[in-house]
Parts: C-alpha cells; sequence; structure tokens
C-alpha cells in the first residue's frame, strides 16, 4: 500500500520556495525589530556553544604558555645562578685585592727610611722548621739582587739575601739560629747582638751581662754596625728578661716585629753610598735621633694616605692581616709617643 504523500518535492521547486522564504525574510527584516530581536535571542544561545567549542584550545594554549614559561625560567635561573656565582668570585678576589693593596702601600711606605732604592718581591715558597728558617722571593740577579741584602716587611727586619739565582733568590730569616744580627736597644742606645732560636716567634740577645740595663718592652733598632743592615729599622720587642743570680750572663728574650710567620710580600733595600760610608762612624746617639726622626717623617707620609684615602671615599685601615695591637706607640703610630717613649721629647 502506497502512502498518500509519498512523494517529495521536486529540487526545483525546493529551491525556489528557498529563494521565496529568503527574499521575504530579508523584506521583513528590513522593516521592523521583530528579526532583530530574534537573531540577539538566538545568537545568546549559540554563544555558549562557542565558548564549549573553544575550551580545548584555551586549554591547551595555556598548558603550553606554562610549560615555555617554566622552560624559560628554568634557563634564566640557570644563567642568573652561573653570574652569581662569578659575581661572588670577583668579590672574593677583589677582597684579596684590597688586602694585598694594603700590604703593598704599607710596604713602599715602610719604614722609617725615604732615601733608599727599594723594590717589592714576592715570596715563592717558604722552609720554616726547627732547623731551617729560610724563604724564597721571586726576583734574582737580572733584578740587582746581591748576597747580603737585606730585606724588611712593613714592620721591620725580615732577614738577608744568601743566595741569588737568575729569576729567583733566598733570604735567611731573622730568626734561623744561624742568623745574628747587630742592634740597638732605642731606650738608653745599648748595643747587642740578636740571634734567631729556630723559632719565628722569638730572637735571643747574645751574652747580655745582668747588669746592662735592659728591661721587658724595650725597642731593639738595627745599629748599622758591620755594614749589613742599614741603621735604624726595627728589629723587635723586648718579652722577658732573666737574671739567674748563678750565671753571669742575663737570658732576654725578643719578639720580631716582622711578620716572619705569615709573610707574603717583602721588601728588598740597596742602600745608599752615603749609608756605607757613614755606617762605620755612626754613634749610638746618632743612630737614636736618625730614628726618632724617620719615625717622624713615617707619619707625616702616614697622614698624607689617609687623607688621600679619605678623599677617595675609603675607610683608613692598617693591613686587616697585620694584627698591630702588640706593636709599641713608635711602630703604630708612626711617631714617637713623648708619653709612651722612654727617651721623653727629642732634644
Amino acid at each position: 500500500m502506497n502512502p498518500t504523500f509519498g512523494k517529495s518535492p521536486s529540487l526545483g521547486l525546493r529551491l525556489v520556495l528557498a529563494v521565496a522564504a529568503s527574499i521575504g525574510l530579508m523584506l521583513s527584516d528590513g522593516q521592523n525589530t521583530t528579526m532583530i530581536q530574534a537573531r540577539s535571542i538566538m545568537e545568546t544561545a549559540v554563544g555558549g556553544l562557542y565558548y564549549l567549542a573553544n575550551t580545548p584550545r584555551t586549554v591547551l594554549d595555556g598548558v603550553s604558555d606554562n610549560l615555555i614559561d617554566t622552560n624559560k625560567l628554568q634557563i634564566e635561573n640557570k644563567v642568573l645562578k652561573e653570574q652569581l656565582r662569578e659575581k661572588n668570585a670577583d668579590l672574593l678576589l677583589l677582597d684579596q685585592l684590597k688586602v694585598e693593596n694594603q700590604r703593598l702601600r704599607l710596604l713602599l711606605n715602610s719604614p722609617l727610611r725615604t732615601d733608599e732604592y727599594k723594590k717589592i718581591a714576592e715570596i715563592l715558597t717558604t722552609e720554616t722548621d726547627i732547623y731551617r728558617q729560610q724563604v724564597v722571593i721571586n726576583q734574582g740577579q737580572s733584578d740587582g739582587v746581591y748576597v747580603g741584602q737585606p730585606i724588611i716587611d712593613e714592620k721591620g727586619v725580615v732577614g738577608q739575601v744568601i743566595a741569588v739565582g737568575e729569576t729567583s733568590s733566598r733570604v735567611l730569616l731573622l730568626s734561623d739560629v744561624t742568623h745574628s744580627i747587630p742592634v740597638q736597644v732605642l731606650r738608653n742606645d745599648v748595643r747587642v747582638i740578636a740571634s734567631g732560636t729556630g723559632r719565628s716567634d722569638e730572637l735571643m740577645l747574645d751574652n747580655v751581662p745582668r747588669s746592662v740595663d735592659i728591661l721587658k718592652g724595650d725597642l731593639l733598632v738595627t745599629s748599622g754596625l758591620g755594614g749589613r743592615f742599614p741603621e735604624g729599622y726595627p728589629v723587635g720587642i723586648v718579652e722577658n728578661v732573666s737574671r739567674d743570680a748563678s750565671n753571669y750572663f742575663a737570658t732576654v728574650n725578643v719578639k720580631p716585629l716582622a711578620s716572619l710567620e705569615r709573610l707574603r710580600y717583602v721588601l728588598l733595600l740597596w742602600p745608599t753610598v752615603e749609608d756605607m760610608r757613614k755606617v762605620q762612624s755612626l754613634s749610638p746617639e746618632e743612630v737614636r735621633r736618625t730614628v726618632q726622626q724617620r719615625l717622624k717623617n713615617s707619619a707625616k707620609q702616614q697622614k698624607k694616605n689617609q687623607v688621600a684615602e679619605e678623599q677617595e671615599g675609603q675607610p683608613h685601615s692598617r693591613d686587616e692581616g697585620l694584627p698591630t695591637e702588640n706593636l709599641p706607640a713608635e711602630i703604630n703610630n708612626g711617631i714617637i709617643d713623648p708619653e709612651s717613649d722612654p727617651l721623653g721629647k727629642e732634644e
């Protein structure tokens, strides 16, 4: 049995009806606002579908951005860490350079004398035990170094050159058991001989009679005798004086002023011809006056350095690696204080 409306309209008829409906809708859309309201309602209903359709893309874009940002942050973090390590290394180097700069400045103003030619040398290696107290420096025959040349640091006498190579030299320290140096007590001009004991923190005075006026705290300076060490350089401080009635000689212990156990830089001295000519005729009183005058000159130079550092905006400081609390007033202040100087004011 065939249905009554079993046959659908032809395609041509459908096209004509669609065109007519479209034309009717366009004409009615321009004549009233009903269609505008209807279209707005339909767009509102369909808008949720737009968001729903775009949700997967939005989620994927967010995940991709997070991955990119994380990777970028990791790279930036790595770069910043490397830069931080470099800056920290530079900061450590800067601190070290500041300390070395202070040491070198102290050496160049070191101590007392300004009339001699002097040159900085760096310690290459050290040999310090009870039987051998020596160091090797990076200056040799090509730099004019000679055997017997005096060596000092920013505080006082270090030793003398005993062997010279082309580019390096060996220095015998004050504390070596084979080393002796003629010294003078600054307080009363008594001249004695200081010898090494094999310890970097102790010297001994040889053959000192019990009656000799030497007291704890006396400053010992080079006397110039022998022509090896120029006069007036600090050597050590008397730490202990023991007078035993059963012994004709007193036992006198001296602490070296030079930092023999932590040397880094030293000064090579070339005494002038005038120094070598006068050294044999110097009296103890002349040595004492020379020391006092050079201490005052050294103080003036240190004050100039302090003013220059303050103008540069840098705090004035002595070398942080060099303790100065145990030094006498003559060395700490660079000038003899009348209250602390046992000699009193210079005449």
